[in-house]
């Protein structure tokens, strides 16, 4: 057991290099996904402060976990749920 910790943790060690390109990576386009939404509803101001949030949440993320918990707090679904009233 105490190998299998050890291999996990080498190869998390060797491999953060490359996790960190797929964080800006994905940040960016979580960002540029955002903004193209942002134009979309740029009529509705329900949507674009739901947006806005989940815009500065993913600005102030980090690391790839704080990119998932944006995701999971704002999710996509909530976006379509809101109406024009």
């Amino acid at each position: 057991m105490k190998k299998l910790i050890l291999a996990i943790l080498t190869c998390a060690f060797i491999a953060s290099p490359a996790f960190a390109d797929d964080f800006e990576g994905e940040q960016t386009n979580m960002l540029n996904n955002i903004t193209m939404q942002m134009e979309r509803f740029k009529d509705d101001a329900r949507k674009m402060e739901f947006l806005t949030q989940k815009k500065a949440c993913v600005e102030e993320a980090t690391k790839l976990l704080g990119l998932q918990e944006c995701m999971s707090k704002f999710d996509p679904a909530q976006l379509e749920i809101m109406t024009n009233y």
